[in-house]
């Protein structure tokens, strides 16, 4: 008898020790999950239809310097040419030209065009950067972002910008924007071209910071 409650025993033994097994045989086996991590892309474009309020055949504007404006009765300046420029070949526009003909202090123009976020992510633009040197944030007062275009020591431009600086764009949206120019007074101004490559820095949206 005592044999065979030994025998019992063992083989409840055994029995508990293959299921502790098999237990942690189950809980030591490796999980793999396996997938493709795909990153989104930051990228925004200038696009049409660009205006001004100086084209072909147009009479000329002009303002003050508290930008009242008025059109007056002679076409000397203009026209205005607006051009979009692809710097990196990948079929967006990421500056754009503005050339001002035949200038002179008062003439006033107003540029307008749309922004379109064409990457994945919500973006923010965070400045201005006028002829690849200028650079203008959200705390440059708006109404005296002065100009010095062709490097003579003078100001040549006042600028007005809208309110695009801080804002959010969604993916696939576009938004109208614009800005204004006024040609200051200066003798030097007389008869100029003068010439704004404008460009606009765009960081993901999470991570602008206001100034």
């Amino acid at each position: 008898m005592k044999n065979e409650k030994i025998t019992i025993i063992s083989l409840m033994v055994l029995i508990a020790l293959a299921t502790i097994g098999f237990t942690y045989a189950l809980l030591s086996q490796t999980l793999t999950i396996s997938g493709t991590a795909t990153t989104g892309e930051l990228e925004w474009e200038f696009k049409s239809p660009y205006g001004c309020m100086d084209g072909p055949g147009g009479l000329d504007y002009n303002a003050n310097c508290s930008w009242d404006w008025w059109q007056v009765d002679k076409d000397v300046g203009g026209p205005t040419v607006v051009t979009p420029i692809d710097t990196d070949g990948d079929g967006h526009y990421d500056k754009l030209n503005v050339t001002l003909v035949n200038v002179y202090p008062g003439y006033a123009e107003e540029i307008s065009f749309y922004l379109h976020n064409c990457g994945t992510i919500p973006l923010i633009f965070e400045k201005i950067v006028i002829n690849d040197e200028i650079e203008i944030y959200e705390n440059t007062p708006m109404e005296q972002i002065f100009v010095d275009l062709d490097d003579d020591g003078y100001n040549d431009v006042k600028l007005r910008w809208g309110n695009h600086i801080g804002i959010q764009y969604e993916p696939c949206t576009s938004k109208e924007e614009s800005f204004s120019i006024l040609v200051l007074q200066n003798e030097y101004n007389e008869g100029k071209t003068l010439t704004l490559i404008i460009e606009l820095v765009a960081v993901q949206w999470n991570e602008y910071v206001a100034p």
